[in-house]
């Protein structure tokens, strides 16, 4: 009896089903292109990156983009890979990294090159944000040691026996050096709430306790201008967290509120429970000026101020939204910010509910 032979055709149908899955299973996006320049297969990575189906679409017409068609046509005439990266214009612009080898074999579909994709668009974006945090930084850092260095040369020389000027400098100096003290602070503050960011806190935070304890901390500075701060929470509310950065998170909103307030007027914060007793929210409302409403998607940006000469006047580092909106995050919580001009400000925070 003869031997059955095995079903070659099934056999390199599955593997090619098979080798299929795992280029459609791949991060970036691959293409065959034709000597035409047209593409000839495309894996699913590549129908998201380009949201369309690229078959038959030639490949100046996908992107419009002459670098990479130029690409493509040296790496088909010199026979040798080309690497490059390019902005692509559509919304948002992707910052896209293309990779074009010939192939040794024309494919079944006609494919003489191969083309990857990699959106980059992220990485480049947070290459940016961390560049411009270091100049952010380096720029905050150098005003205040400038006027440090030019007041010890000052000490040093013309006012070295001027007792008058002696003390006013040193008290200027001084507010540099706190300011300075303030900003290095704030950024060990973001740094370890974010190096936690994926750790959900899971204490139960008295928010009525918080609260007060925050506002008699804060007192002498109310008293200051005259201003009152006011709670109404209802009792026993608490909400799952960390006492200590919850205790950062209002402190801030609160003197924030009690900085851009009106003299002689009040900070009104209000509790109560939100999505059917699922939530609490913490609302922190002044009586200032108010915010530009085109400000308000930017304030929790680092470094971010409405009024820079103000802000820096009272002794802000532009950090303290930005750890607000951190932490508020790690806590699996939302900020809310409203505002009316000549009316005042409204900073709301909801936190998740502790149940017993």
């Amino acid at each position: 009896m003869a031997k059955k032979l095995p079903n070659k055709p099934k056999r390199l149908r599955a593997h090619l089903e098979q080798h299929l899955h795992i280029l459609d299973t791949l991060p970036f996006a691959i293409l065959q292109v034709s000597k035409k320049y047209r593409v000839v297969w495309a894996n699913l990575a590549a129908n998201e990156l380009l949201q369309m189906d690229p078959i038959n679409q030639r490949v100046e017409d996908i992107f419009g983009n002459e670098i990479l068609y130029d690409a493509v046509e040296a790496a088909d005439e010199d026979d040798e890979e080309v690497r490059f990266e390019f902005e692509w214009g559509v919304r948002p612009t992707l910052s896209i990294l293309a990779t074009v080898t010939p192939m040794q074999q024309t494919s079944t579909q006609g494919g003489r090159m191969i083309m990857t994709l990699q959106d980059l668009t992220t990485q480049r974006q947070t290459e940016s944000v961390r560049a411009d945090f270091v100049a952010n930084v380096s720029h905050e850092l150098r005003t205040p040691l400038s006027t440090l260095v030019g007041f010890i040369e000052t000490l040093q020389g013309p006012a070295r026996d001027d007792r008058e000027a002696a003390e006013r400098f040193l008290g200027i100096m001084r507010d540099q050096a706190g300011r300075m003290s303030r900003l290095v602070e704030d950024l060990l503050s973001l740094s370890k709430i974010e190096m936690n960011a994926a750790v959900l806190p899971s204490g139960a935070v008295a928010v009525g306790d918080l609260l007060h304890t925050v506002a008699e901390s804060l007192s002498l500075q109310a008293e200051r201008d005259d201003q009152k701060i006011v709670i109404d929470s209802t009792e026993n509310l608490r909400v799952r967290g960390d006492a200590d950065e919850l205790t950062q998170v209002f402190w801030n909103l609160i003197e924030n509120a009690l900085k851009y307030g009106r003299e002689s007027g009040k900070v009104s914060i209000n509790v109560q429970p939100a999505d059917g007793d699922q939530s609490i929210r913490i609302a922190v409302s002044d009586d200032g000026e108010g915010i530009e409403e085109k400000h308000l998607d930017r304030l929790t940006e680092r470094f971010y101020r409405a009024d820079k000469g103000r802000s820096r006047a009272m002794g802000g580092t532009g950090l303290g939204l930005a750890i607000v909106k951190h932490i508020v995050a790690r806590h699996r919580g939302t900020l809310e910010i409203a505002s009316t001009i000549g009316h005042g400000s409204t900073f709301s925070v909801i936190l998740p509910a502790h149940k017993s």
